[in-house]
């Protein structure tokens, strides 16, 4: 491949990855009871992360990307996580982490973790939960700290009507 054809290439790939598409599988896992072709994008919820648990149910066997219907989700992330590539690797064993996502129709929300640049044998992970609007808005959101965090979003679902 010529240098013109190469960067193509990455230009390709650069832009599925800004697309939200890289390292996620091609089909989300329902994490409802889907009839035929389903509700359709415009009225789900995308998850995509190392997730153990969705609402209590261990999703953790079933992939990385999820779909759900919007209201609140509460999803504990795996414990044990990591990444490899030819140019090295890292794990990590995590206490249990909870986010409380207020879901809402045709979002992506992403758990994700970045790792500084450093050549130490020991190093730090951080971990981000992100909402991502179809108009292309990002937002943080929190991990939930204590069980009122978790009845707030219960409470949003609510006041929503989901």
């Amino acid at each position: 491949m010529n240098g013109a054809g190469r960067m193509r290439g990455i230009a390709i790939s650069l832009a599925a990855c800004l697309g939200g598409a890289c390292g996620s599988q091609s089909t989300a896992y329902p994490l409802y009871a889907k009839v035929g072709a389903g509700p359709g994008p415009e009225k789900v919820a995308t998850l995509y992360g190392p997730v153990q648990t969705v609402d209590d149910q261990n999703v953790a066997a079933k992939g990385r990307t999820f779909e759900l219907l919007p209201g609140c989700h509460v999803v504990t992330l795996q414990r044990n996580i990591g990444e490899g590539s030819a140019t090295g690797a890292w794990a990590a064993n995590l206490p249990r982490l909870v986010v409380a996502f207020e879901m809402k129709p045709a979002h992506r929300y992403i758990i994700s973790s970045t790792s500084p640049d450093s050549s130490a044998p020991v190093g730090r992970i951080v971990l981000t939960a992100t909402e991502k609007a179809p108009d292309g808005n990002v937002v943080r959101v929190p991990f939930a700290r204590s069980d009122e965090d978790i009845r707030n979003c219960r409470n949003w679902a609510t006041s929503q009507g989901l």
